[in-house]
């Protein structure tokens, strides 16, 4: 898979807000993302590997994550890899055991919605 990631400048948060609260509900989530990396090897050649934790109000889930080097510059598209994990401390443990450390840790607080919508 290629991820792909666009921003956008929103010159009206509140309006953006409520027009994705008619669209769905809003579901809050709180990831706990911890980048690893080899002295530097990994950050040095555009790859990324992570551990993500995601705390929603239903249930936990965690992933490994891995992400190659960007593949469009324009859009920052890469190819990512990930796969679920049932024991977060363990793939931890298993990196830290092969020789990555963390280089960032941090926690976000997210509200995420989820809906389709048909292409006219």
């Amino acid at each position: 898979m290629i991820e792909a990631e666009m921003k956008a400048r929103v010159s009206s948060p509140a309006a953006v807000l409520q027009r994705l609260k008619a669209y769905a509900p809003g579901r809050p989530e709180v990831y706990q993302d911890t980048y690893y990396d080899q002295g530097g090897s990994l950050a040095d050649s555009d790859r990324e590997l992570r551990v993500r934790t995601v705390h929603g109000v239903d249930d936990t889930r965690s992933v490994l994550t891995y992400k190659g080097a960007r593949v469009d510059e324009a859009t920052g598209s890469k190819p990512e890899h990930e796969s679920r994990v049932d024991d977060p401390v363990a793939v931890h443990a298993m990196l830290r055991g092969l020789g990555y450390r963390p280089s960032i840790a941090f926690e976000k607080h997210c509200r995420n919605y989820e809906f389709e919508e048909a292409v006219r």
